[in-house]
């Protein structure tokens, strides 16, 4: 949490409490004292191994969607399993467990098949997706496609489309890092966006002119942290932020965790240096 969101916590606060009816206020009693018992345990290590690369935003996509239907399967077993819990009959009950065993063999089966198609991923197992290539593209409307599709140099694949909208493909990041600070970058003007906006808005209830003043005050520091950070950004980019961009994963790195031992068995089959020659 940044100075600003402070700022904007602060005050909320206070106009909270001048709108607040006074109420009777009781001591709080102390804190029950807590012993742990013994030292706190080491935590473990954790060790993870790739087993899948994505080569194209395609590939990227459908991996994620791929994970977001499992998901979804997990949550709907979920609220399945609350349902059984709170059956009062015998015929509920047994109509709820029928549904649950019928879905739960479905999310082995799809599972089964992810961990096929992605060489041994499972969503039993803590995984991560690394972008190491990724596209920022900006929406561009039908007449703009028209006349971008009838240029000699038009290449298609530097269009995506997404239901009825469609986006040009404006600049590529190489590199799982240069990906990740890029992201950061984006938080950043993202959420100055959005503080400027919440200053502004709480502006006029503002009745103290102390407070009028640290939000005058903040409002203009943001704004020029804006101006650098949108300066910045189009002089390294080449083009104007937009709200609207997206940024998708071209190129990934899929990992799985894994056990101490199925460590050293990876290892163990790797080739030596002597293997090498």
């Amino acid at each position: 949490m940044n100075k600003f969101s402070f700022l904007l916590a602060a005050l909320c606060v206070s106009l909270n409490a001048q709108e607040a009816k006074p109420a009777e206020t009781k001591a709080a009693a102390p804190a029950p004292e807590v012993k742990l018992a013994g030292g706190a345990k080491a935590e473990q290590k954790a060790y993870f191994a790739e087993v899948w690369v994505g080569k194209s935003i395609g590939d990227c996509l459908n991996f994620q969607k791929n994970i977001q239907v499992l998901s979804q399967q997990v949550e709907e077993l979920k609220r399945l399993q609350v349902f059984l819990d709170n059956a009062l009959t015998t015929p509920e009950k047994e109509a709820r467990g029928h549904e649950i065993a019928a879905k739960s063999a479905k999310l082995k089966g799809d599972n089964e098949s992810m961990t096929k198609l992605y060489n041994g991923f499972s969503i039993e197992r803590p995984y991560q997706f690394a972008a190491t290539k990724a596209v920022i593209a900006t929406p561009i409307s039908n007449e703009e496609f028209t006349k971008l599709s009838a240029s000699k140099d038009f290449k298609a694949d530097t269009i995506i489309s997404t239901g009825e909208k469609k986006f040009q493909i404006r600049d590529t990041i190489s590199g799982q890092g240069e990906v990740e600070t890029f992201g950061l970058s984006l938080k950043r003007i993202t959420d100055a966006k959005s503080q400027l906006q919440q200053l502004i808005d709480l502006q006029p209830k503002l009745t103290k002119d102390d407070d009028k003043k640290k939000v005058e005050k903040a409002i203009k520091e943001i704004q020029d942290d804006l101006t650098k950070s949108l300066g910045e950004f189009k002089q390294s980019r080449g083009f104007d932020f937009n709200a609207e961009a997206i940024t998708l994963p071209s190129e990934a790195k899929l990992s799985v965790q894994i056990t101490e031992e199925e460590k050293k068995a990876i290892e163990a089959k790797a080739p030596t240096s002597a293997d090498k020659k």
